[in-house]
């Protein structure tokens, strides 16, 4: 896979990867073990195809380690050159000469239709070089810089395909991982198109970094309450949404895009607590976010008349609170923070979930009973464990110390605690089915005001 170069003495691979991956392949896998390169190359955390080149590095190495671990010192050369010999001998690699590069990427595809699977990004990336003709170096730059964004968000959030899919929501509407490359390929089909269209996905990254990043510098002159409903939204894990703010932002001013992002932490929660299927609200999403692109709706005023066959009214949304479930610890966290806010009446109400304090989450009816909570059924505390009526807000100091005693034990720490939502629980003569229903019922009246379908 190497060689040197016999007068300068440079390092000369047979084998070379992407741009972005090249070098790190090159110290990483083909210098000595010595060599200061090798010794010091380390793979960037934010490129899963580094994090691979580490994995498959480690893995060989490991079934080296296994194969010769039982041989004498003498014996694991000779044991090694034979693996050498296998694959120099009995591996074979096919050389391919075409004519141009457009054929090349024309066979690049074949290979993917025909078995050998690539990721949809992959598809893309070739097939848009292999449209770029005199241009190519253009596209190429556009292309990477467009990356460099999003590996910034991390794998987690910073996905090509997802950020290519959403931009293409933004102007055809509802579409598919499985149909985007086929549709890209109707409608980017020449080296003006490519130009402009790969010009537009590198100019709007910065926007999606943006929906997704409170400190991004689109925010910097916008109010901290502002940055908190994008961290807010961002924590909720919902991406159904994502291309609707990502037309909002051509579009739409300063004020309503502010605007909107309370609206979408209000109507993820709607939907979250409601159990509004995910494809159906991103079909939504997805037919409100072209219009938008097209300028058919205008403000946020015009979007909520747009979203209401979707978003839960108050009468739906209370009635979906009362009975809420919310086994995800970190969700029941936000809900309680943010009931509790409403509490207060606070005036700014979009707050992260724990605010940078150590809060924790209290279930007052454990999950695993003893004998002080004989008076439930155990089917019935297993019904009730989860509701949010039967969750608390607790220093992680005094939780840790509470376990599953029973409820007279609770009392003292349930009623010292700052959240008065959860002092007042020690006002409680019994903790029963019953007691839990009755404080998600007064929960539910706070929901509809401090998740409002209506934003001001």
């Amino acid at each position: 896979m190497r060689s040197v170069e016999r007068k300068q003495l440079e390092l000369r691979p047979h084998f070379r990867l992407s741009t972005e991956d090249n070098q790190y392949f090159v110290d990483r896998i083909l210098r000595a073990p010595d060599e200061p390169e090798r010794v010091s190359a380390k793979p960037d955390p934010k490129k899963e195809s580094h994090e691979l080149i580490e994995a498959a590095a480690k893995s060989a190495a490991a079934h080296i380690s296994i194969i010769t671990k039982q041989l004498a010192p003498a014996d694991k050369a000779q044991h090694l050159h034979k693996w050498l010999d296998f694959l120099s001998e009995g591996a074979r690699v096919i050389w391919v000469e075409v004519a141009d590069e457009k054929t090349a990427f024309r066979i690049f595809e074949t290979m993917n239709d025909r078995g050998l699977k690539l990721s949809a990004a992959d598809l893309v990336k070739n097939y848009l070089y292999s449209l770029a003709g005199t241009r190519k170096d253009e596209v190429i730059q556009k292309w990477l810089s467009m990356n460099a964004v999003l590996e910034s968000l991390g794998r987690e959030d910073g996905d090509v395909v997802d950020y290519i899919r959403y931009f293409w929501i933004t102007t055809h509407g509802p579409t598919r991982v499985n149909s985007l490359f086929d549709n890209i390929k109707n409608e980017v089909n020449s080296e003006v198109t490519v130009v402009s269209w790969v010009t537009a996905l590198e100019a709007r990254a910065s926007d999606y970094a943006a929906i997704l990043t409170p400190s991004h510098d689109k925010w910097s002159k916008s109010h901290q309450e502002v940055r908190a409903t994008v961290d807010t939204l961002r924590y909720l894990g919902v991406s159904q949404i994502r291309p609707l703010l990502l037309a909002a932002f051509g579009v739409f001013s300063n004020k309503e895009i502010n605007l909107l992002f309370k609206a979408a932490v209000n109507w993820s929660v709607r939907c979250l607590v409601s159990g509004v299927p995910s494809g159906t609200l991103e079909g939504h999403y997805s037919r409100s976010a072209k219009k938008v692109t097209e300028k058919k709706i205008h403000n946020v005023s015009e979007l909520t008349r747009e979203m209401a066959s979707i978003i839960p009214d108050d009468n739906s949304f209370k009635s979906a609170f009362l009975n809420a479930s919310v086994p995800t610890a970190s969700l029941a966290r936000y809900y309680l923070r943010r009931l509790q806010i409403e509490t207060d009446g606070n005036t700014e109400p979009q707050y992260t979930p724990n605010d940078g304090k150590a809060v924790t989450l209290e279930h007052i009816l454990p999950q695993k009973p003893g004998s002080e909570w004989n008076h439930i059924p155990i089917e019935e505390a297993k019904a009730n464990y989860n509701r949010l009526g039967n969750q608390a807000l607790l220093a992680g100091s005094v939780n840790s110390k509470i376990g599953n005693v029973g409820f007279s034990n609770k009392r003292a720490a349930l009623e010292a605690s700052p959240f008065t939502m959860t002092s007042t629980v020690a006002k409680c003569s019994n903790w029963d089915a019953k007691a839990i229903a009755k404080r998600q019922s007064e929960m539910a009246e706070l929901a509809v005001k401090a998740w409002p379908l209506v934003v001001k």
